[in-house]
């Protein structure tokens, strides 16, 4: 599954490359009428066990959930500056945890937040600055066989490192390590992760 950002639209993909099902057009929320299937610059995406799949519609301040043939099943989130769990700022990256938990990133509001697979709110973590357990710009999410859930924190120039605490709702900082690459506060950069069966961490 791949979020065609610019073009606005999922694309499902076999192995070998053949498209198996292809959904998605624009529309901005904030313009007018934004039915669930139209995006405004999906980035992340995620696919449940069921197959069901998650995007984050950045700019539509959103998570939508398709079946795997990409018909429409539901939506939460809107554009707010973390008032409440499901206000959003431009959500970036999701992952989902071993306990079915979607973890999102909260990009505009610097912080990471927790839902269950039908869009309620379960917890958050993060906040703006540059200390532990602190964002700012956060985008891409990866996580580990052992629970580790690894952070691009991106205008801060680092990873940061969080254990789960056993529930999949609680994280606890363990660490980081800076990416010098991550210069400048560019709009463009927004880099991705992900971890291999052998527990190597892949930077984007």
């Amino acid at each position: 599954y791949i979020t065609d950002t610019g073009n606005n639209r999922i694309q499902h993909l076999s192995s070998s490359g053949q498209v198996l099902h292809a959904w998605g057009s624009f529309a901005d929320s904030a313009a007018g009428e934004a039915p669930g299937g139209t995006f405004y610059e999906p980035w992340g995406i995620a696919v449940a066990d069921d197959g069901s799949v998650f995007v984050a519609d950045a700019w539509n301040h959103r998570i939508q959930k398709f079946d795997r043939e990409g018909n429409f099943i539901t939506t939460w989130g809107f554009f707010g500056q973390a008032e409440t769990g499901d206000a959003l700022w431009g959500p970036r990256d999701i992952v989902i945890n071993d306990q079915g938990y979607l973890l999102v990133t909260d990009t505009g509001n610097k912080r990471i937040v927790i839902y269950d697979q039908d869009g309620n709110f379960i917890n958050e973590f993060g906040s703006a600055g540059m200390l532990e357990a602190q964002f700012d710009e956060p985008v891409g999410l990866a996580l580990s066989d052992g629970g580790l859930l690894f952070v691009a924190d991106t205008w801060n120039q680092r990873i940061q490192v969080f254990q789960d605490a056993g529930d999949g709702i609680n994280y606890e900082y363990t660490r980081e390590w800076p990416i010098v690459a991550w210069y400048g506060q560019s709009l463009d950069n927004k880099p991705y992760l992900a971890v291999t069966s052998d527990e190597h961490l892949l930077v984007s």
